[in-house]
């Protein structure tokens, strides 16, 4: 075997943990990216009367994590077509790969402070809880841009290798955050119990949806750390890293667009008598932000852009608004409940 062949046949596994690394990575995220366009036009075309900054933060997110696909494919073409058969290269980080990791921090540090604002809201106001939350998703974004920052100045994949500690640092950041979020609303969730068994189902379906949706995005992160850890000198991590951002957008926009059909479940649940007063130590209060017009009274909180984005049917307290009158008292005596 010539020294030449020699030479190819020892970059195969170089090749496969590099490059074929980043094909599978690309693969994922452009799945999870037709995910994104299938619910976001879901979102606005059952959620047109949201608030204008509410459609404008999903409008963001989506064009952030479109952007983020772009620098993949890009980083793809720099390597197998921009640099086809010069091995060299792999020593070398293109821009995009540094911009990835820029957009995926800023997608998680947008998307924790949209989920931080409705724990502020079910928690009546905690504010220990929100800037705890807070504080997570500010310090993943700032090292995440740090990393990005130190990245793009050098470009060579040995240097990376030595500030791979910020890349570890930002996820275990967005990790935190994430089951923080998670635990504290479903711990008031499990507060606002009253007592009636229906009541009660619906409440325990929130807190499993609220499991569920950001379940995804903890694996991922978890995984890309193993990897990263694990096998440093590969590219094997940005297989799930690649689809972090992707879970944060699908995650947000699953729960908006599962308003509607909580709200029908709730409905169903008060037209056939299922609701009754709630706790008198903790009124639950859920709501959901309206969606379409519905033929029943439980759509009325659109008066600023909060009530826009959690009114709703309204849940847990033993009555439902059925005038402007009453929606304004109902939200005056409902300002300590918490809302979904």
């Amino acid at each position: 075997m010539s020294a030449t062949a020699a030479e190819i046949a020892a970059l195969g596994p170089i090749v496969r943990s590099t490059m074929g690394a980043i094909i599978i990575g690309m693969f994922f995220s452009s799945t999870f990216f037709g995910i994104t366009l299938l619910q976001t036009y879901q979102y606005y075309d059952r959620y047109w009367s949201d608030a204008w900054w509410l459609k404008l933060f999903v409008a963001v997110i989506t064009i952030l994590d479109a952007l983020q696909l772009v620098t993949v494919v890009h980083a793809n073409w720099w390597y197998l077509i921009g640099n086809y058969a010069n091995p060299m290269a792999l020593q070398y980080i293109p821009w995009s790969l540094g911009l990835e990791t820029g957009l995926t921090s800023s997608i998680g540090f947008l998307v924790q402070t949209f989920f931080a604002m409705r724990v502020y809201i079910l928690s009546r106001g905690n504010g220990w809880m929100t800037g705890l939350i807070m504080l997570c998703a500010l310090s993943q974004f700032v090292i995440g841009v740090y990393y990005t920052a130190a990245g793009q100045h050098t470009q060579l994949a040995a240097t990376i290798e030595t500030i791979i500690w910020a890349s570890t640092a930002a996820l275990a950041c967005s990790i935190a955050g994430d089951v923080l979020i998670t635990l504290s609303m479903c711990y008031y969730l499990y507060l606002g119990r009253s007592g009636i068994a229906s009541s009660d189902r619906m409440i325990h379906v929130l807190i499993k949806y609220t499991v569920n949706t950001g379940l995804l995005t903890t694996l991922s992160a978890i995984c890309t750390i193993i990897l990263s850890e694990t096998l440093p000198s590969t590219y094997w991590d940005t297989m799930f890293y690649f689809v972090v951002s992707k879970c944060y957008v699908n995650s947000t926009l699953a729960t908006l667009n599962a308003r509607e059909k909580l709200r029908q479940r709730v409905i169903t649940n008060v037209a056939t008598g299922g609701t009754t007063t709630g706790s008198s130590a903790f009124r639950a209060s859920l709501s959901f932000a309206p969606g379409r017009p519905a033929h029943s009274a439980f759509s009325n909180y659109t008066e600023d852009s909060t009530a826009s984005m959690f009114s709703g049917t309204v849940v847990g307290s033993g009555r439902f608004v059925a005038s402007d009158e009453e929606d304004k008292e109902a939200r005056k005596d409902a300002a300590g409940g918490y809302l979904v």
